[in-house]
Order: structure tokens, then C-alpha cells, then sequence
């Protein structure tokens, strides 16, 4: 170990290790310790780490804490400042001839860590996205190094064992001053807000601040070099590099692609080929002067996002290096920091001054362009907390600070612990604070949008999202059942949904790859040439806004609601996932149905699908059922139906369930805003021979299910709302197998109902909780029905 003091020359001990006899313990029957051995002590460092993380996380993930937090507390515990005061313990976990293997590991989990990062990193979007931040990101990069430096500079003497010309100071004025894309998004990811307005205006500004990083990493490479000539070749040969990797490496990984068939997975031959070269590009990039964590960020960068490349790398690396290597990483920060060495009190309050000026500078840029931006002032100062929160690039420069001796011990304990407190105390009051569900305030205004409260004449919006190529047929049929006219002409929002389990950054972009020409054209060029097909053959003016929607299923529903919002569109239609597996209670299909059902601001239609049975560009003809008992859902099942009474291709025949019993005042008033809606219904369609309606009187539940069995299975699709206005039916809402279609939904979807042949539209409408809202949605459908 090498030791420094502040007017000490370096001292450094030499340790002899025969490899060979010190790295396996040979059996508990030699009677030797096997913590004098490389490999056991190795595995306890693993598994101390990852137990006493989970230990911390449990513990204080109540009180909001990140875990970030929880990986640097373990390590700290684990270091010199708690279980370390025990000399054996110390010399036992960490032995200075395991030294070099937990350091050669952890820079390696920090490097691959990097590489998945920058996988998941959609450049092209976040690109695109940071050309209407730029001005916002500039100013969030300079307003915080102009004061940090400014305080770094007359607090200089507040660092103790800072030699003249010690670069530490400006070094570590820019690294305060940077919001890095790494860290935002692992906090943002945790947190769930990646899909947010905040999530989408802190990425789009941290990768304005990645390329300011690597302007500075080129920087560096040319000042470290002895003569200009060698840093003109250094600096010539990192552009090459460059120019390499986008120009060579990528189109082979694009050829990888084309190699792959449709909906498989890339061969792991490719994957473990790709590895080696990024660790190859990493040798080339540490001979030139840089690090190795460049390569890996380049080869991340230029790695094709989602399936098939990009999923398959991350599915066969993420799990065992985020849970196992990567703790490795703060064991090793946690093994350089003694707590006990902070005795000036001084350079404490000097960290805290800086982190607080930082932020201070990122607010103030955050305020000013606000309203330029459309930014609530709430999302403001939140968006500068965001870009605030500090994690791995920092503590990676503190330990590179440490080895190159720029600073000493005190210093560095000191800004491992300013990284705790920082996150610590930003995480909570993020998550606290921050509510994606209220951040468009036109919306809560002006209230939600609905079937029965849009207008029959003038342009129908509807969202339309598809899993595959099976989900168009019967879209496009209920399009086309909507009866499209030139009073009523009908705009559909195709969203082809893309679910990646690497994707770090949810996308959401107008699809216009379908108007090249390709050999092979991919799923979505599919799915977009069909509607566009549809468009041109409809008898009706249809028109196709086309759409991806790249990200998690975790993730899809916020930009959609956002889309929808902005469109003002009243229904969003989004395919049922049938499968079992899917539907699992952890699945993330399931996760998607619930989100979209909970966040948007207007009707939600799920679409269990069960085929089609006409073709669209023929003979078209459609048989629809609508099953109408009680309830703001089952008026919109209604509404749908008013609009598809008027196409002359379209047979409809609507069930109304009276059901007896005994109804609270609110139900009364749901009843009275039924029938007088029903009746309506009857009047407008009395001289219409495409549309019967049927009135059922039943006492029980029981009753209903007999007499919804007896539908025959001749119907194109049932259309039915989620919840009911019925006491009865709100008390099994908590017993259906699927709760997102309700209870008579999940009845009519199941398979053994009329041989699981007619499809399933549930209909749940987003109703605000006050009286005056629920008040207008009643009145509202007979304004416009």
C-alpha cells in the first residue's frame, strides 16, 4: 500500500505473492485458513457485499433512499470506518496481495457497466430531443462551473495537501458542474420517472453534458502527453478510433442484424464476438491515452438499441454484473475511505458550499427558461434537482484523484460522503414531490375526453396501439366499424409497440422508415403499410399518424397519455395480451394494460382479440354487440356503438341489463343518466333495421351470466365498459382472474365462452373524483349524442 502526507515524500511497500500456492484453498482438512488464500477471500468480498446491501435496502428503503445509497453505505461498512477498526478483520478481507484482483474487477464492472448504459442510450432521439433543450442544457453547464469554480478558486486553502499547480481544484470544478447521463438515468430509472417530462428533459440535457464530457476527455488526452507532436497524434489517432467505430464497427453490427432471422434472438457466437472487441477497442483506446471506460462508451453508443442486438447483450450480462460485479465497485470505494481522517471540519463545509452553489446555478438556469419551455416552475426546481444527483462517474473520478495522489485521505472520505448525503437527501424529496399524473395542468383543468362527450361531427382522434402484425386485422376493422364520413372524418395514431428490456430511454417517434425500400422490411414497416393500405381503400377519409413507441412496458403508458393530451383524442385502443405467461401477476404486458387504464385522461378500450372474419378491402361487414347495464364505462359502450349505428355494413344489437336491487343515491342517479341515454339511443335508431335493441330484467348475477351465455357466437366483437354502476358486480371486481377487463369483461373473454371465438373491446373511462366532473360527464352525452 502506498501512503501520502502532505510534506512527506511517497513511501510504498513492495509485497511478494506466490500466485500459485496463495490464490486456491486446498480443503478444510489441511487445517489452514482459507482467507489466506486469493479466491475464498474474493467470494466473501462478493458475498458480504451483496448481503449486507440487501440488509441496508431493506432498511431504508421506507424512508425513500436509493441505491446508491445502500451500495455505499455497505461498502463504507465494510471498510476501514466501521468493520475495519478490527486489525484481523482488516487484514483478513482485505489482503494487500487481493488487492490488484478486486481492483481489476471492479473497473471491469464499472467499464461493462457502462457499455449496457450506453446500449440502452437511443443517441438519434435524445439528439433530436436535446436541439429544443440545447439553450437550457448550455446554460444548466455554465451557470454551475462559472460559480463553482469561482467559490473553488478563494476556498483553495480550505483543501488540505494541495500542492501549487495541483490540478484537483479545476478538475474537480468541471466534474461538479456536469450532469452525467449515467447517473440521471440510474436515479430516474429507479424511480420510475424515466417516461416523464422530467425524465425526458433531464436525458435530453445530460447528453448535451456527454459530449461536452468527451470534449474534455480529448482535452485531456493531448495536455497528458510530453511534446505537441505526440499530443497531435494522440489527439489524431482518438479521432481515428472514432471515425473507425462509426464507420466500420457499426455497419458490421448492423450486418449481425440482417443476419439474425425475424423474432429471434441474436447468436451468441455474435454476442460473445462483439464483448472481445469492445474489450479490444478498450487496449486501443488506453495505448492511445485514454481510458478503457472510452472505448466501451463509443461501442455503446454505436451497438444498435433494442432487439435483437441490443436486448440479447444486455439479457445475457445485465443481472449477474449489476447484482454481483458491480458491488465489487463500492466494496473497493468503501476499502479507500476512512471516516476517521475528516478532521478538517473546514474542507467540509467547503464540499457542502460547492454542492450548493452547483445547484443553485442549475436552478436559476432551470427558472429562467422555464417558461420558454413550457415548464411548470414546480418541474423547474425539481429538473435542477435531478441534474444535481451525483453516483458512479463521480465516485470513479475520486478514485482516480486518490491513485494519481491529487488528493489525500481526508479529501477523498470527504467527497464519498458528500456523494451519500447529496443523493440522500435529493432521492426522497424527488420522489415525494414530483407526481407525472399531475404535470399537465391544461389537463386537470379542462377535464377528461370521452366517446359521449366528442362531438359527431367534426375529426375523430383515436389512438391505436399494436404488439404485432396479428392486432391489425381486427383495428382495422373496428376503425372501419366507426364509420368514417366527411362530416366525420377519422385520424388514427398507429403505435407499433416495441418492448426492449435494454432500453433506457422510453421513445416515442412518427415512423417514417416504411417509405424506404428494404429487402427485408422489418415488423413495423408491416404493420404501417397495412393501416396505410387501409387509408387508401377506405370509403370513408381515414388518416394514418404513424408511430413507435420504443421502451419497457413499464414505461409506454406516460408518453402515450402525453400523445393523447396533446391530440385531445377521447379513446385510446390497446390490445388485450391474451397469453398466459404474459398475464403472469409480475408480467409486464399486464403492468402496461393497468398503467394506460390508470394514467390516461380518456377512454381506454382493451381489445381481446380473437381474429378477424371479413376482409376490409372486399366485402366489408361487421357484427357488433354491446352489452349495456349501469355506469359512465357502459355509456361509453353506448357512444361507440351511436357512432358505428350510422355505417351501413355494421349490424348492431345492444343487451340492456336491468338489474333489481336495492342502489345507493349515487347509483340512482348513474340509472336515470342510463336509461334516459338508452332511450335516446332507441329514438335515434327507431327506423334502422341494422340495430335491435333488447331490455333484460334480472334479480341476480347469476341470472346475467345465464343470460349473457346464451349469446350466440356469431358477433364480431362484444363491447362491454369495465365497471358497472351495481353493487353486486363492484363486489366481485376483487375475485375476476383479470381485473383491468372487469367483471362481466373477463366472463365474456374467457375461452370457454361461446367457443372463445368473438373478440372482446372493455371500455373503462378515466373519471375525475369530484362532483362537478362526474356532473358534466352525465350531461355532456346528451349535448353531443
Amino acid at each position: 500500500m502506498a501512503s501520502t502526507s502532505p510534506n512527506a515524500t511517497l513511501v510504498s511497500s513492495t509485497v511478494c505473492v506466490f500466485l500459485n500456492k496463495n490464490l486456491h484453498y486446498n480443503s478444510m482438512f489441511w487445517k489452514e485458513n482459507p482467507l489466506n488464500h486469493i479466491f475464498p477471500v474474493l467470494m466473501l468480498q462478493v458475498i458480504l457485499s451483496v448481503v449486507v446491501f440487501r440488509v441496508i435496502h431493506v432498511i431504508l428503503r421506507p424512508l425513500k433512499q436509493p441505491k446508491l445509497v445502500c451500495h455505499l453505505l455497505a461498502g463504507v461498512i465494510l471498510g476501514p470506518s466501521v468493520l475495519g477498526r478490527n486489525k484481523a478483520y482488516m487484514e483478513s478481507m482485505f489482503p494487500a496481495k487481493e488487492e490488484v484482483v478486486i481492483a481489476t474487477l471492479s473497473q471491469v464492472a464499472c467499464n461493462l457497466y457502462t457499455f449496457i448504459v450506453c446500449i440502452k442510450m437511443d443517441t438519434i432521439m435524445l439528439t433530436r430531443a436535446a436541439k429544443h433543450t440545447w439553450k437550457l442544457g448550455v446554460c444548466c453547464l455554465a451557470f454551475p462551473i462559472v460559480l463553482i469554480v469561482s467559490v473553488d478558486m478563494a476556498k483553495q486553502r480550505f483543501f488540505p495537501g494541495l500542492n501549487p499547480g495541483n490540478p484537483f481544484p479545476v478538475q474537480f470544478s468541471v466534474v461538479s458542474s456536469l450532469s452525467y447521463f449515467i447517473v440521471v438515468t440510474r436515479a430516474l430509472d429507479e424511480l420510475n420517472l424515466l417516461s416523464s417530462e422530467l425524465g425526458r428533459i433531464s436525458s435530453s440535457i445530460t447528453m448535451l453534458n456527454e459530449m461536452v464530457s468527451a470534449a474534455f476527455v480529448i482535452i485531456g488526452v493531448a495536455t497528458v502527453q510530453k511534446e505537441a507532436k505526440s499530443a497531435f497524434l494522440a489527439i489524431l489517432s482518438l479521432c481515428s478510433f472514432i471515425v473507425f467505430a462509426l464507420f466500420v464497427v457499426r455497419p458490421m453490427l448492423y450486418w449481425v442484424i440482417k443476419q439474425t432471422p425475424k423474432g429471434k434472438p441474436v447468436e451468441e457466437s455474435y454476442v460473445v464476438t462483439i464483448l472481445l472487441s469492445t474489450f479490444v477497442m478498450g487496449v486501443t483506446t488506453d495505448a492511445i491515452g485514454a481510458s478503457f471506460g472510452g472505448a466501451f462508451m463509443v461501442m455503446g453508443f454505436i451497438t444498435p438499441d433494442g432487439p435483437p442486438l441490443g436486448t440479447t447483450i444486455i439479457r445475457k450480462s445485465e443481472l449477474i454484473l449489476h447484482e454481483f460485479f458491480l458491488p465489487l465497485f463500492f466494496v473497493r470505494i468503501g476499502y479507500f475511505t476512512d471516516l476517521s481522517a475528516i478532521q478538517n471540519w473546514g474542507e467540509c463545509a467547503t464540499f457542502a458550499t460547492i454542492v450548493i452553489v452547483g445547484y443553485i446555478g442549475r436552478l436559476i438556469a432551470c427558472l429562467v427558461f422555464a417558461s420558454s419551455m413550457n415548464i411548470r416552475k414546480s418541474t423547474a426546481v425539481l429538473l435542477s434537482l435531478v441534474l444535481s444527483l451525483q453516483g458512479l462517474v463521480e465516485l470513479i473520478q475520486s478514485i482516480q484523484w486518490k491513485h494519481l495522489q491529487l488528493i489525500d485521505d481526508q479529501t477523498y472520505a470527504t467527497s464519498v460522503v458528500s456523494i451519500i448525503v447529496v443523493n440522500a437527501i435529493i432521492t426522497p424529496i424527488i420522489e415525494i414531490l414530483y407526481k407525472p399524473a399531475v404535470e399537465n395542468f391544461d389537463v386537470l383543468r379542462l377535464g377528461t375526453r370521452s366517446l359521449g362527450t366528442t362531438s359527431n361531427v367534426g375529426e375523430l382522434r383515436i389512438i391505436t396501439c399494436i404488439q404485432d402484425e396479428d392486432n391489425v386485422p381486427s383495428i382495422i376493422s373496428l376503425l372501419e366499424a366507426l364509420n368514417p364520413q366527411e362530416i366525420s372524418p377519422l385520424s388514427a395514431y398507429v403505435i407499433h409497440l416495441v418492448a426492449v428490456a435494454s432500453q433506457s430511454v422510453p421513445t416515442l417517434a412518427p415512423y417514417k422508415n416504411h417509405l424506404r425500400k428494404f429487402v427485408r422490411p422489418s415488423v413495423s414497416d408491416n404493420i404501417i403499410r397495412a393501416f396505410l393500405n387501409y387509408s387508401e381503400h377506405s370509403k370513408g377519409p381515414v388518416q394514418i399518424q404513424p408511430f413507435q413507441m420504443i421502451s419497457p412496458y413499464k414505461y409506454m403508458h406516460q408518453p402515450i397519455s402525453r400523445l393523447s393530451d396533446r391530440i385531445h383524442a377521447p379513446l385510446i385502443i390497446v390490445p388485450f395480451f391474451k397469453s398466459e405467461e404474459a398475464h403472469n401477476i409480475d408480467g409486464t404486458l399486464r403492468i402496461f394494460n393497468t398503467n394506460i387504464q390508470a394514467t390516461a385522461k380518456c377512454t381506454v378500450g382493451l381489445l381481446v382479440d380473437r381474429g378477424l372474419r371479413s376482409s376490409i378491402l372486399t366485402t366489408f361487414s361487421y357484427n357488433m354487440a354491446v352489452i349495456f347495464i349501469s355506469g359512465g364505462d357502459d355509456r361509453e359502450a353506448l357512444a361507440l356503438a351511436s357512432r358505428a349505428s350510422c355505417q351501413p355494413n355494421v349490424s348492431i344489437t345492444v343487451f340492456r341489463i336491468n338489474l333489481r336491487g336495492t342502489y345507493t343515491l349515487e347509483d340512482q342517479i348513474e340509472k336515470e343518466a342510463d336509461n334516459a341515454l338508452f332511450r335516446n339511443f332507441e329514438a335515434m335508431n327507431l327506423n334502422n333495421g341494422r340495430v335491435e335493441c333488447l331490455e333484460w330484467m334480472a334479480d341476480d348475477i347469476e341470472e346475467v351470466m345465464k343470460a349473457l351465455r346464451s349469446l350466440k357466437s356469431g358477433y364480431d366483437l362484444v363491447v362491454v365498459g369495465k365497471h358497472h354502476a351495481n353493487p353486486e358486480l363492484q363486489a366481485l371486481e376483487s375475485w375476476v382472474q383479470y381485473s383491468e377487463l372487469g367483471v362481466i369483461g373477463d366472463a365474456i373473454a374467457t375461452l370457454d365462452f361461446s367457443g372463445g371465438k368473438m373478440s372482446v373491446l372493455v371500455l373503462e373511462h378515466h373519471h375525475r373524483h369530484d362532483d362537478n366532473q362526474r356532473k358534466f360527464d352525465n350531461c355532456s352525452y346528451f349535448s353531443f349524442t
